[in-house]
């Protein structure tokens, strides 16, 4: 390992010129040394950086695309808005179901059920 190719910021990062991050992820594609092993042997302290590296200059393929929609997104805030106003004017309908249902049993069964907003 050649020291004039590492450049120190601080005691505890390390930033390495590209020549080299290159040479440690070649070292690591052609041996049979785990990431840790590579991490511990050229002092490399971000537990993701080797992958990162590897991603970057193209020796590992990324499935993140950077601009990609994930499932749970919507597609549109208009298609937002429009299922948001629906499915209020559901729960609308609903509530009145329930008003009606109760206000129903009430005169059938003679019992109240809505608690009255004085009552404790």
């Amino acid at each position: 390992m050649k020291s004039n190719q590492k450049l120190f910021t601080t005691q505890t990062r390390h930033l390495f010129s590209e020549e080299y991050r290159r040479m440690i992820c070649e070292h690591y594609l052609n041996g049979n040394s785990s990431k840790e092993e590579i991490r511990a042997q050229f002092d490399i302290k971000g537990k993701s950086s080797l992958l990162y590296w590897l991603r970057k200059f193209g020796y590992v393929e990324s499935n993140y695309k950077p601009n990609q929609e994930l499932p749970f997104m919507a597609k549109s805030k208009k298609e937002t808005s429009k299922s948001l106003e629906k499915e209020n004017e559901d729960l609308k309908l609903q509530l009145e179901m329930y008003k009606r249902m109760i206000s129903i049993a009430e005169k059938e069964f003679k019992i109240s059920i809505v608690k009255k907003s004085d009552t404790k």
